[in-house]
């Protein structure tokens, strides 16, 4: 399979990313917290048009002051990703056993903090501050596969998680970007906080037999033994 990418900055997709941060947490993450409140304060607890009417002229000065910072990013971006996006790809087939159900992925370039995804459509967001690409991109498209052939599968004991489990199990499992995958990858996956006694766990498991249909089952098995 030929796997192909493209980088893009897109304000509207800039802007969202910079409204659901500031009106939204996850595993004790407070995403707004990452911006300052004189920013944050003109967003947070807005409606979306509300919020947009200061994020517009916001985000047209922000590309301004920091044009060279966002160019220099895209060519760092571009250059990586020439390098190392298909090796990328082909370990998490490998890694998952699985073949990606998507061959089309495109980076939106943000100017807040966070990196949120949406698996239907191969769409994930590159903080112009991050410098592990690699990384990132492999802990989402682990998701993806996670999402497609197991949370989607309604045989799989996966689809009957609730939302909150499911997340916690999901954000849990990258655990498997570890320093066997290093060097692709810039450093290994360190996860949330909150879920780092079910990473130990599963990261054990893991380097039994590094099989992912078995590491997902066994996970499933003593989730029960970190949430209800």
């Amino acid at each position: 399979m030929k796997y192909n990418f493209k980088i893009i900055l897109d304000p509207k997709k800039d802007a969202d990313n910079w409204y659901d941060g500031c009106n939204g947490d996850s595993f004790g993450v407070d995403w707004k917290t990452r911006v300052s409140v004189d920013i944050y304060k003109n967003i947070n607890g807005k409606s979306k048009k509300e919020a947009l009417k200061f994020l517009i002229p916001f985000l047209d000065q922000t590309y301004i002051d920091k044009k060279q910072d966002i160019y220099n990013h895209i060519a760092f971006l571009e250059k990586i990703y020439n390098k190392k996006f298909v090796k990328a790809c082909k370990k998490i087939v490998d890694l998952t056993g699985k073949d990606l159900y998507l061959n089309e992925f495109t980076f939106f370039i943000t100017t807040f903090p966070r990196g949120p995804y949406n698996f239907g459509k191969g769409y994930l967001w590159e903080y112009i501050g991050w410098n592990n690409p690699i990384a990132g991109f492999m802990h989402e498209l682990l998701h993806f596969q996670f999402h497609h052939y197991w949370r989607d599968d309604p045989n799989s004991s996966i689809s009957k998680l609730n939302e909150y489990q499911f997340q916690y199990f999901k954000e849990s499992l990258t655990v498997i970007l570890d320093k066997d995958v290093v060097p692709l990858i810039e450093y290994p996956d360190k996860g949330y906080d909150v879920h780092q006694k079910f990473r130990k766990e599963l990261h054990e498991f893991w380097k039994t037999n590094h099989n992912f249909n078995e590491l997902v089952d066994f996970g499933f098995k003593i989730l029960p033994n970190y949430i209800y």
